[in-house]
C-alpha cells in the first residue's frame, strides 16, 4: 500500500512543475490558518 501511494506521488511530482508544489504547500497553508482562525472564533464567542 505504501510503495503505491509513493510511486503515484512520485509520478504526480514528476508530472506537475514546482509551480504546482508550490500552489498546493500555500493552500494547505491557508486551509490549516482558516481552520485555527474559525475554530478559535467559534470557542471564544458564547
Amino acid at each position: 500500500m505504501a510503495g503505491r501511494v509513493e510511486q503515484s506521488l512520485r509520478r504526480w511530482l514528476d508530472g506537475h512543475g514546482l509551480g504546482a508544489i508550490i500552489a498546493v504547500v500555500l493552500a494547505v497553508i491557508v486551509v490549516l490558518a482558516l481552520i485555527l482562525v474559525v475554530g478559535g472564533y467559534w470557542l471564544v464567542t458564547p
